[in-house]
């Protein structure tokens, strides 16, 4: 990027071709469409483009990008007026390994093998009941157990601040249990 502003046009060139494949899989996770991830990515890098001038140093790449690509994803969700779109059905390969009931619903991250068996029992069951959470909720969840983000990159991404995000994730998880607990009451 720094190449970029430098005057090295060649340099967006290398900076989609690395970071292409990413960027439409990063939107195809919240919007369920390959084709409007496409657009999506395409207009992300426009943009990147466009306002080269004003990046600053202050955090990697990949988190300018994705923060980016959140708010046009976000900006889609508005236009259609739906946040139904933000689905987890269509998991990618390994994300039911990062979707357990054990990350989602504790900020331990150690593995007991209790909670895999249970997580593969009712792994259908955790992305209905993720679905029911709020939009915000919902995108904290999946930057945090999909992407892999840190709470201060999610900040970033959300344009909020670190407190916030360590609240919104720690209500998620709060409302994903209550929830989730409910449907074991049911059954």
């Amino acid at each position: 990027m720094l190449e970029l502003q430098a005057g090295r046009e060649e340099a967006f060139n290398e900076i989609v071709n690395r970071y292409k494949d990413y960027s439409v899989r990063f939107c195809y996770r919240f919007v369920r469409d390959f084709e409007l991830s496409e657009d999506i990515s395409q207009e992300g890098f426009i943009r990147l483009y466009k306002y080269r001038d004003k990046y600053q140093i202050t955090a990697k790449f990949i988190t300018l990008l994705s923060k980016i690509l959140m708010n046009l994803c976000l900006d889609e969700f508005r236009k259609r007026k739906s946040y139904s779109t933000l689905e987890l059905d269509a998991m990618p390969e390994g994300g039911m390994d990062k979707l357990n009931a054990h990350n989602l619903l504790s900020d331990d991250s150690s593995p007991d093998p209790e909670q895999e068996y249970y997580t593969k029992e009712l792994g259908g069951k955790i992305k209905q009941i993720l679905n029911t959470l709020s939009p915000r909720y919902r995108t904290v969840l999946i930057l945090r157990q999909f992407h892999g983000y840190s709470y201060k990159e999610i900040a970033e991404i959300m344009g909020a601040s670190l407190n916030e995000v360590k609240i919104w994730i720690h209500r998620a998880r709060n409302q994903l249990k209550q929830k989730f607990n409910s449907q074991l009451k049911a059954v």
